[in-house]
């Protein structure tokens, strides 16, 4: 995950929990984190400062609150990659009854 925003997941999304992840890579030129999202938890506001991809690697479904208020839902597929540009400001919430689990993929150059 980029740059969390800490502040503002306090006064918009406090009521939820936010999800695990586990950092499990990083360097000079890639950060990999792995994420458990659990029905209801959230990632939490966070601002991606780089490209990144994403590789779905469970079923359920994703609901993305994004800076401008805009809202998305994704449906997870398990070995589904997306990729996305930066920059990008969001919260991930799962609003599902499964787990979310995806690997993500970050270039910092």
């Amino acid at each position: 995950m980029s740059t969390k925003l800490l502040d503002k997941t306090a006064e918009q999304a406090a009521d939820r929990q936010v999800g695990k992840f586990t950092l499990l890579h990083e360097d000079e030129k890639t950060r990999i984190t792995h994420w458990v999202i659990q029905p209801g938890e959230q990632t939490g506001w966070h601002l991606h400062d780089y490209d990144y991809v994403t590789i779905q690697q469970s079923t359920g479904r994703l609901f993305l609150e994004h800076a401008d208020g805009s809202t998305r839902e994704i449906d997870y597929t398990p070995g589904v990659a997306r990729a996305v540009s930066a920059p990008v400001e969001h919260n991930a919430i799962n609003k599902g009854d499964v787990d979310i689990v995806v690997m993500e993929i970050e270039y910092k150059t």
